[in-house]
């Protein structure tokens, strides 16, 4: 990290090291700890559980093993009261219909070409299915998305409760060598921690018997206002000097570019309006296609490996502050780039810019592009990484 992006840190961060959970109003609300129930049954017959896992500082997170999804994540706001920050459905039958509301992403989250290399190999991953009869024309892709159709998010992972003041969840995935074109027979464990300090907690681990490749993240739609209305008023910091662009594809095209006086230079706080209405900013949807809005791959300031700041953002209206921290290489900027509103929590539509995603991860297309940061993952170096959303207030 430069001695600019340092004091960069150190200016974003002050604020926060005056506060602690002290500076929430604490809500009544149950003891810390964690505790299961049913949530229904998959269309395959698979049992579902929710648990809900209650901090001392008064996050609330309910977390289903279907997907590794969080469906909820309470934090208090300025006055004390509970704001569920993140976007989602009611239930299960919603999410396994589809989406991605703050789901677990893998075995490769963002972006993977259907070919790609592995310890001098090439795999190939099996290509979509074609699109049913009568559904309109889609363009060709050369690529998997979120993990393609045996996707994590899709999944029912076993789940292993620990109680306590700082109460947590681990889920465990296994997939065989060859699943989804991938090899190497892997176990997956993610564990969510709900800390005193209203930090959420993502440790990532994953072991593989042979070379493999593997990319973890949660996609979380983040919206601090509570999802009542859109982005635009909220203010975004990214420790990023450098970006990866995307071609008229929508995959990386392998330069690494600098974020100066570009649309993608958050390293002082900006207020999402002023960049979204730019007629410069869009998403590539493939084919040439594209929708106003980001989605786009940064990399974190710092060693990487290493805990450190990757983001911050901050709503005037909750006063909720969140910053996250990772070891990760980098993160996805994703602005819920949508056409058509989404029907979501009792009934709410979510529309265009209803939220925010911070996906901490390795760069779409990895294995395809060797001066990008490595997503293989060997016997003798399984993966670990860590991120964190730390949550505050303004004063």
């Amino acid at each position: 990290m430069n001695i600019r992006t340092f004091a960069l840190a150190a200016v974003m961060l002050a604020p926060l090291s005056l506060m602690s959970t002290d500076a929430f109003a604490q809500p009544a609300k149950a003891r810390p700890g964690i505790s299961g129930t049913a949530w229904g049954t998959t269309q395959k017959g698979e049992k579902v559980q929710i648990f809900t896992l209650t901090g001392k500082g008064g996050m609330v997170a309910r977390i289903t093993n279907f997907g590794a999804v969080v469906v909820d994540l309470f934090v208090p706001d300025r006055n004390g009261k509970p704001v569920n920050v993140v976007l989602g459905y009611d239930d299960l039958a919603s999410y396994e219909r589809g989406g991605v509301f703050s789901a677990l992403i893998g075995r490769y989250a963002n972006r993977l070409s259907f070919k790609f290399p592995v310890a001098g190999k090439i795999y190939e991953q099996p290509a979509p299915p074609p699109p049913a009869a009568g559904a309109p024309a889609q363009p060709p892709r050369t690529y998997i998305q979120h993990g393609g159709a045996n996707a994590f998010h899709r999944r029912v992972w076993e789940a292993v409760a620990h109680d306590g003041p700082e109460p947590s969840l681990s889920l465990t995935l296994k997939d065989a060598d060859g699943t989804g074109g991938f090899p190497g027979n892997i176990v997956v464990t993610v564990t969510y921690t709900v800390r005193a300090d209203n930090t959420i907690v993502l440790d990532y681990k994953g072991t593989t018997d042979k070379p493999t490749v593997m990319n973890l993240t949660n996609h979380f739609y983040f919206s601090l206002n509570g999802g009542v209305k859109n982005i635009d008023d909220q203010s975004l910091t990214l420790f990023s000097s450098r970006y990866q662009p995307f071609d008229a594809n929508a995959m990386p095209t392998g330069v690494i570019a600098s974020v100066a006086g570009t649309p993608y230079d958050f390293t002082k706080p900006t207020r999402m309006a002023e960049r979204l209405s730019l007629p410069e900013v869009y998403q590539f949807v493939g084919n040439g296609n594209r929708i106003m809005g980001y989605d786009t791959a940064f990399l974190t300031d710092g060693v990487v490996g290493q805990l450190r700041p990757a983001a911050r953002l901050d709503d005037p209206d909750t006063g909720i502050v969140m910053v996250t921290f990772t070891t990760q290489p980098g993160l996805e900027l994703y602005t819920q780039n949508i056409a058509a509103p989404v029907r979501g929590k009792g009934g709410a539509m979510y529309g265009n810019h209803w939220a925010i995603s911070l996906e901490t991860q390795k760069a779409p297309d990895t294995p395809n592009h060797p001066n990008f940061t490595s997503a293989e993952v060997t016997p003798d170096k399984p993966l670990h990484e860590v991120t964190e959303y730390r949550f505050s207030t303004l004063h």
